[in-house]
């Protein structure tokens, strides 16, 4: 039986310390899709690119530009920071493990700073994975959100404080896998009152920690960053429904991710909906071919710029060719000729309202599509 989670607002935010460099009148906020170096799947034979330390830092090369001078970078981490023991959950397809200091080592390099631990892995080795992988992100100063050992802790959000200019711009953001039944009867992936777990995304819970969140602090912006849909399928009525609810509680941004390829980009009344990012560096063999599914993911760049009383704010969309079995596990920026069959399948999936909105073109780190924020 789905467990009855009672309504109850927290008063804490998780709050990225430490002093702030000097007051810059621009910043960068990147936001990145599922990330796992795939130590679990076994590819036989090995190619080369994943032997030894070359499936970890190495297999980002490309990638990092899209990172960088970016002051937080939010990526879903869709595998426990442990190795396998006699915790595995039983009967799950598709158990992820990891190196713990190598992948560790390998997102500090490249400049990730937080992570989201709501999604369908998190939990794969258990409560005792939980917690390596709750210290293990402590240990190396990568902020959390979205898991933890009680649903007070899962459920807290992360908070930046963004200086921009004479200003400190708030942002939170808010975590949450979709709920699933045999995820919460089966494998006990949710976290309870006094029980470990992820966070869930429960459809009235949400809306309620948004409306608090925006009443309790002025100015605060807040982006939610969901882990939901099928494999390798375009975003369902009931995501939408969902995304369109949490917009109209106050959300000021939806960034979905989860289904390991790009969905659709939707304008709202006035606010964006990225229904899926789709992968960052994800080391799985993948089935774009088998599922006909599009190979592309997006990494998100947020720039705020002080411009007065509202930071001027633009959300630049750099598309990625993410089939391994095409890149040889080197996820990469995609060609003029990819980035022409994204921009068909973005705007032949958007309205007329979105697709007049949405900027396509090319700047130093490669083909993008850009939007101005509300």
């Amino acid at each position: 039986m789905r467990r009855k989670l009672p309504i109850a607002l927290f008063a804490t935010l998780v709050l990225f310390s430490g002093t702030d460099p000097a007051r810059a009148e621009k910043a960068t906020l990147v936001f990145a899709g599922d990330t796992a170096f795939g130590e679990s799947y076994r590819i036989r034979p090995e190619p080369s690119s994943l032997s030894g330390n070359n499936r970890y830092l190495p297999s980002l090369k490309a990638l990092r530009p899209l990172l960088g001078k970016a002051r937080e970078v939010l990526v879903n981490l869709e595998t426990p920071l442990a190795l396998p023991g006699a915790s595995v959950v039983r009967g799950k397809s598709y158990v992820h493990w990891a190196d713990p200091a190598r992948t560790l080592a390998a997102l500090k390099a490249a400049g990730v700073t937080a992570a989201s631990l709501a999604n369908n892995h998190t939990m794969d080795l258990g409560a005792g994975g939980l917690a390596e992988t709750l210290a293990a992100l402590d240990r190396a100063g990568i902020a959390r959100t979205g898991a933890g050992p009680s649903l007070e802790s899962a459920e807290k959000p992360l908070l930046w404080r963004v200086p921009l200019g004479r200003k400190t711009i708030p942002v939170a953001i808010l975590s949450g896998f979709e709920y699933r039944t045999r995820y919460d009867e089966k494998f006990d992936f949710y976290a309870g009152p006094k029980t470990p777990g992820v966070n869930p995304l429960d459809r009235e819970r949400m809306k309620a920690r948004i409306r608090s969140l925006k009443a309790g602090t002025p100015g605060l912006y807040v982006i939610v960053f969901p882990h939901w849909g099928r494999n390798y399928a375009w975003r369902s009525e009931d995501q939408a429904r969902l995304a369109r609810e949490m917009a109209d509680a106050g959300a000021d941004l939806v960034i979905g991710h989860g289904a390991h390829q790009l969905l659709e980009v939707e304008r709202y009344r006035g606010k964006w909906i990225l229904y899926g990012l789709g992968n960052f560096v994800f080391h799985s063999p993948g089935l774009y071919a088998s599922k006909k599914a599009p190979p592309y993911s997006l990494v998100a760049r947020l720039d705020l710029e002080e411009n007065g009383r509202t930071p001027k704010r633009t959300l630049r969309l750099y598309p990625t060719l993410s089939d391994n079995r095409v890149t040889d596990f080197r996820s990469r920026p995609v060609s003029a000729k990819e980035f022409a069959e994204i921009r068909n399948l973005l705007l032949q999936r958007a309205d007329a309202a979105t697709a007049a909105a949405m900027r396509f073109g090319r700047d130093p780190l490669g083909f993008r599509v850009e939007i101005a924020l509300p």
